[in-house]
């Protein structure tokens, strides 16, 4: 028999319920009374179990409206907007976002872009179906949000949920949100006691650009309900993308109470890997819609190097499971990365490592070299090459270069204005990966470097004095410094990719043969390419178009191979037409990703390289003329893309600086 205290809070459930699930409510507090003591114990406990099955479903949530928009946007919703892209659309992350506007994977979702568009986005308005709250004494609304609250030129973009009573004719603000630029899905509930009562409701997510060209706002998962019984959602874990290893990390994250009942304790279960545990939280007292965040310090062992998933769940609210299981759980990815110091003489030089846990004994290794000014961890942030290594089972190191008088971090390819700084980073890299070689037991017949911009230049002066070491380089946005070429002995072929865009405003795709720049001299980007395609005595194998995937990026992509039938030798140059000082992919063009495609060039680069000389240049190649991209003859001048065509058919595009 339930004790009285028990009894109390089972009538005043009763109070607040409707009038059906009134009746259940009083039939199960009767049957808990002494007037059935005559029936047996087991009738009267199958009487209980059943009718308070059905109370428990009864006072649970009554869901008003639930949409995840895996099917676009629904029929019975509809928006209002003064832009010309069409205001809220629908789509993934990938095909919504835009250069300055990334939005974080989160399936299907809905999304207006002003970043995209930069158009009227002061009135984007995606407005629900029509609600009815007539008799209902409690609703709040909820939903996955992703929204900066940025600023740029002094204006501030706006995310708004508001309410109408009219059918749209007329809007009252019910709630502002404010912008979290974490990148990453934020969990929102709203009150909706503004509209109790009211049979014909509207609610609407406004997006204001303020009249700027701001960012975006988008959706995912929004629910209307009435909150009934015992349920708390774990809406959120707060972990760094990145950590370095070893460590141990911090578990963090967000709950929401989205039931009736308040919550006085609530017990976080977690695991990662072979490793787990539970805490519990108490000493809160969350009533509906409140939020609380919780941190378990220390508790995340991240021993090595690699790709970790941490899961974790609400395992018990109030010392017992709650009404709805199925909000409880959330996880996220976690990237570990080694932290290194290499002895460089009397200095320690820094450097990240990543492995993929997975990554296959002997595998590949891949260095990555920022650009001046840039270090090792933005590299490690933007390149996407510990990814990359994920999917195709290779290592990767983020070198950091030393700082030069200025106090700039840099590799020394012997700038104009470093003609006093006496640091070898070659033979630091090569120091380092010979250590990296030995320690990890990589396949030293296939290590690789790429960089951007100052680590680009760098990859040039690894394949004329580290050939032994390095199987081929891919410079991004690189130049090939005069002084390096002149000097430029290699005892093998290192296949080369270059990536540069023609408006390059840094690395001037035209060269800078007087040094107008102050950088040094240095050839046009197609001039470089020649040089080592006559080194190694290559012909053109193949020229071509990458599809224009992506129109606001302004820039296309094509391509030149040299190359020689069956054998390694390989300089292919990805000329970014319109491009300027960037990392497609990354920034700048869209068409094409420039680590993926240092990753595929590397990956059919042959492990046994030829020696210089072992292919001589080809002697009866001859420059036949000279047209435009029309097919026009003409006479080189500065600044013009000419195509040069020669006697054995092969055809080289070059900016001239004749």
């Amino acid at each position: 028999m339930w004790s009285l205290t028990a009894s109390d809070r089972a009538f005043h459930t009763i109070k607040k319920a409707r009038p059906l699930v009134r009746a259940f409510l009083w039939l199960g507090s009767f049957l808990c009374t002494p007037y059935l003591r005559g029936m047996t114990k087991t009738i009267r406990m199958a009487v209980l179990a059943a009718v308070w099955g059905w109370a428990s479903i009864a006072i649970g949530q009554t869901v008003l409206l639930q949409e995840n928009f895996d099917a676009g946007l629904p029929a019975e919703w509809s928006q209002q907007t003064l832009a010309t892209d069409g205001g809220w659309l629908a789509g993934t992350s990938a095909q919504l976002e835009s250069q300055w506007w990334p939005i974080a994977p989160h399936g299907n979702i809905m999304a207006t872009n002003d970043d995209g568009c930069d158009c009227d986005k002061s009135e984007d308005y995606l407005i629900t179906p029509e609600l009815d709250f007539s008799g209902v004494e409690s609703a709040i609304l909820a939903f996955s949000t992703y929204f900066d609250g940025g600023t740029y030129q002094g204006t501030t973009e706006g995310a708004l949920i508001e309410y109408s009573l009219d059918g749209g004719e007329s809007w009252s603000l019910m709630q502002a949100l404010v912008g979290s630029e974490d990148g990453q899905w934020d969990f929102e509930v709203v009150s909706l006691e503004d509209v109790l009562g009211q049979p014909s409701v509207h609610l609407a997510f406004r997006y204001n650009d303020g009249g700027g060209w701001l960012y975006g706002w988008a959706l995912d998962d929004v629910s209307v309900m009435e909150p009934g019984g015992l349920d708390l959602a774990l809406v959120g874990l707060n972990l760094d993308n990145m950590v370095l290893a070893p460590s141990a990390g911090d578990l963090s994250g967000n709950v929401v109470n989205l039931g009736a009942d308040t919550v006085y304790s609530y017990t976080v279960a977690w695991s990662m890997g072979t490793e787990s545990g539970e805490t519990t939280i108490d000493g809160i007292a969350l009533g509906t819609a409140d939020s609380h965040s919780f941190s378990l310090d220390g508790i995340l062992p991240f021993d090595l190097s690699g790709s970790y998933t941490v899961s974790a769940e609400v395992v018990a609210v109030n010392g017992s499971a709650d009404d709805v299981a199925t909000n409880n759980t959330q996880s996220a990815d976690v990237t570990a990365i080694f932290y290194g110091e290499y002895p460089d003489g009397k200095e320690l030089r820094e450097y990240y490592y990543y492995q993929p846990s997975d990554a296959p004994d002997n595998c590949p290794l891949v260095f990555v070299f920022h650009g001046y000014t840039g270090d090792a961890e933005g590299m490690v942030q933007w390149s996407g090459f510990n990814e990359l290594a994920d999917e195709y089972g290779f290592a990767v190191c983020y070198p950091q270069g030393t700082l030069d008088a200025s106090g700039e971090a840099f590799f020394n390819v012997g700038y104009a204005f470093h003609q006093n700084e006496s640091v070898d980073d070659v033979a630091f890299v090569s120091g380092l990966r010979s250590e990296l070689v030995y320690t990890y037991g990589l396949d030293a017949e296939r290590v690789f470097g790429t960089g951007f911009s100052n680590g680009a230049d760098f990859c040039y002066l690894l394949a004329c004095e580290a050939s032994t070491e390095f199987r081929a380089v891919a410079p991004i946005a690189g130049i090939f410094m005069s002084d390096i070429q002149a000097e430029c002995a290699p005892e093998y072929m290192v296949p080369i990719l270059e990536i540069h865009g023609t408006d390059d405003d840094v690395s001037l795709y035209g060269g800078d043969l007087e040094n107008m720049d102050g950088w040094g001299s240095y050839p046009s980007t197609p001039d470089a390419m020649a040089f080592f395609v006559n080194m190694f005595g290559l012909s053109l194998q193949e020229t071509g178009n990458f599809p224009d995937e992506v129109g606001w990026d302004e820039s296309t992509v094509d391509f030149q191979k040299w190359g020689l039938e069956g054998a390694c030798p390989q300089v292919w140059l990805y000329t970014v037409n319109g491009g300027g000082h960037s990392w497609p992919g990354a920034w700048g063009n869209q068409d094409i990703n420039a680590s993926f495609e240092a990753w595929q060039f590397f990956a059919q680069a042959c492990s046994e390289p030829m020696s210089v000389g072992e292919v001589g240049p080809e002697s009866d190649r001859a420059l036949v003329r000279i047209t435009d991209l029309l097919g026009r003859e003409v006479n080189p001048e500065p600044g013009i893309l000419l195509l040069y065509q020669y006697s054995d058919g092969s055809v080289e595009k070059r900016l001239s600086t004749d």
